[in-house]
């Protein structure tokens, strides 16, 4: 059942995104808006190298938001059929300084990602915003990942199926456009510079 469309902007992760940018000190609204204002050109990932292989479920991949500033990330899941769209995959992308190999070997923790799990295109791939660099053999370990749909405020796993209860790890529900990583990115590093 969706919600009514008036409330839409009152679920969960609304109100926490509301919340992080009230505690934000002046200086850090004034750039969270100037990010929000902004033409996605401007804080659009780099280009590192364009690739068209398929990613695999272990790929390691770096990810370039702006200067020699440098994120990495795994592929969990592939060949994701969903949103009447077919071969997305599921990523985590971590923060900055943390050892992937050591968080998928011990169980992938909130506090290890900068951003939720999202399910992207191939794409981030083919236009080079995303660029392998290693390969997890190994079994990853996560206890529970899911996504929120804004529609009608439950979570689902990355195929649409409904899950009874929040799960540790939480992304939106959908796919992540081409700047929706970047936008994400660039805002989460504005949070973190105060700690909110």
């Amino acid at each position: 059942m969706v919600k009514d469309l008036k409330d839409i902007n009152n679920n969960m992760l609304a109100k926490k995104h509301r919340e992080r940018i009230a505690k934000l000190s002046k200086e850090g609204q004034l750039k969270w808006k100037k990010l929000d204002e902004s033409d996605s050109k401007e804080y659009q990932l780099k280009v590192i190298k364009r690739k068209r292989t398929y990613p695999e479920i272990g790929d390691i991949f770096q990810i370039n938001p702006f200067d020699e500033v440098y994120l990495y990330g795994i592929v969990i899941n592939n060949h994701v059929d969903s949103n009447g769209m077919e071969d997305l995959l599921v990523i985590m992308i971590f923060a900055p300084g943390k050892d992937i190999r050591k968080c998928v070997s011990e169980g992938i923790k909130k506090e290890d990602l900068f951003i939720g799990p999202e399910i992207v295109h191939k794409m981030y791939w083919t236009r080079g915003y995303f660029y392998n660099v290693d390969h997890y053999n190994e079994l990853i370990n996560i206890d529970s990942y899911g996504f929120f749909r804004i529609l009608d405020w439950k979570f689902y796993d990355e195929y649409g199926n409904h899950l009874n209860s929040e799960p540790e790890l939480l992304g939106t529900y959908g796919v992540a456009t081409d700047i929706g990583i970047a936008s994400l990115i660039n805002e989460e590093f504005i949070f973190r510079e105060e700690g909110v």
